[in-house]
């Protein structure tokens, strides 16, 4: 039996956060013994980046289309 993990980060407007957050993630992942590991970044309609930064940083990139944000 594959051992395996997806390990799944919402994020909203964190590209200054994210690059850090991916690489202890990734020390993490290249400790372990995970037969198969993914990371999956939803974006949930960022304006600065995230999903950019999320792929340069090697995570699979789900992006939620941008809405108005009224409140926020």
């Amino acid at each position: 039996m594959r051992r395996s993990l997806s390990i799944i980060i919402p994020a909203y407007n964190e590209a200054q956060r994210l690059p850090g957050t991916m690489q202890k993630v990734l020390e993490y992942l290249g400790r372990s013994a995970w037969d198969f590991a993914e990371i999956v970044v939803v974006d949930d309609g960022s304006r600065d980046g995230t999903a950019e930064a999320a792929r340069a940083a090697g995570a699979r990139v789900l992006e939620k289309p941008r809405q108005s944000r009224q409140g926020i």
